[in-house]
């Protein structure tokens, strides 16, 4: 009897431990660590992998986990869809995105945004959906605009100019053309050099397609490119039909792709932005406001600048031009 009454106290003491470490480890569980994670249009390219270097450091100061993904290829709407659906899946805190075709992605972030993961856009918008802001570092039309002056400058406000854009349905790139047409017809003189070509954000492409223009239009003086890879490419096609230097070339990309050409003269100037710093101060706002502070005009990010607000959900962040005189002053 004794015996047994030992055996069912140790069962006992034995169940109750059970029934404390159990509850011990529910008390105590591993803290969640916020997830965000960058969407873009394509990965692998120069002006992606600057953008992910700003991801990595955001995710070093903030001590949270900050993911860059994209398609692999340029242009691809259902696979970036994909990608998205994927991170609903997941239940990650938040998901910004550049899209490929603002529409496409809709019904994505309507889907988020239901689940409670927090939609954002940088880069390029798609202002007609429930993302909650747009971080930008420019006026997608007026850097157009920019880049049109600076060309009609330097070929003496007359002659054939083209224009090169990156994939058909990125709204941002699409306001960046909007921008060059709209102030070209301040120019009497300058006519458009049709059609105007896409890259699909591939620089084989952005070379080859400038060659064709170059074919169909042997008088072109200019081209304005709005997207990394075609000021580097449009320099390789006229290098390749002997025009370098006669063909002006002003656009939008990244210092480290055309510091060659720039300071050879076959790239005349650019207009941009740091992309590190541009994915940095997203990621920085975003977390912010997973914590409940929304951003406010005129804030300044150290190292950046101060922050244009506006109501309509877009925040500008501080660009720049680069020529011959301050391309080596720029590390990406």
């Amino acid at each position: 009897m004794k015996l047994r009454f030992i055996r069912i106290l140790a069962c006992a003491t034995a169940a109750l431990c059970i029934l404390g470490c159990g509850k011990q480890q529910a008390t105590n569980p591993q803290p969640h660590k916020r997830t965000i994670v960058f969407v873009f249009k394509e990965i692998g390219i120069p002006y992606a992998n600057v953008c992910a270097q700003g991801a990595r450091k955001a995710a070093k100061d903030l001590g949270i986990n900050v993911e860059f993904l994209g398609p692999a290829k340029g242009a691809d709407v259902a696979g970036q869809i994909s990608i998205l659906e994927a991170q609903i899946a997941r239940g990650v805190d938040a998901i910004i995105v550049s899209p490929n075709d603002p529409n496409a992605v809709k019904p994505v972030v309507t889907k988020a945004m239901r689940k409670g993961i927090r939609v954002f856009t940088w880069d390029s918008d798609a202002p007609n959906t429930e993302r909650i802001f747009y971080v930008a570092a420019a006026d997608d039309v007026g850097i157009g605009e920019e880049i049109m002056d600076r060309l009609a400058k330097e070929i003496g406000g007359k002659g054939k100019v083209g224009i090169m854009s990156g994939g058909q349905g990125a709204l941002n790139l699409n306001q960046h053309v909007e921008g060059v047409l709209r102030r070209m017809k301040q120019y009497p003189n300058i006519q458009l050099a049709k059609p105007i070509v896409y890259n699909n954000e591939q620089p084989q492409l952005a070379q080859s397609a400038v060659a064709g223009l170059l074919q169909k239009h042997p008088d072109l003086a200019g081209i304005a490119c709005v997207n990394s890879p075609g000021p580097p490419g449009a320099a390789r096609a006229v290098i390749a039909a002997g025009k370098a230097g006669k063909v002006k070339i002003w656009g939008l990309s990244l210092p480290s792709e055309n510091r060659k050409y720039i300071k050879d003269g076959i790239v005349h100037g650019l207009i941009l932005w740091d992309p590190a710093k541009l994915t940095y101060v997203t990621a920085k706002l975003v977390n912010d406001y997973l914590d409940g502070k929304k951003p406010v005009d005129g804030m300044e990010i150290k190292g950046v600048g101060k922050l244009r607000v506006y109501k309509h959900g877009v925040i500008i962040m501080p660009g720049v031009v680069i020529t011959k005189k301050n391309v080596d002053s720029f590390d990406f």
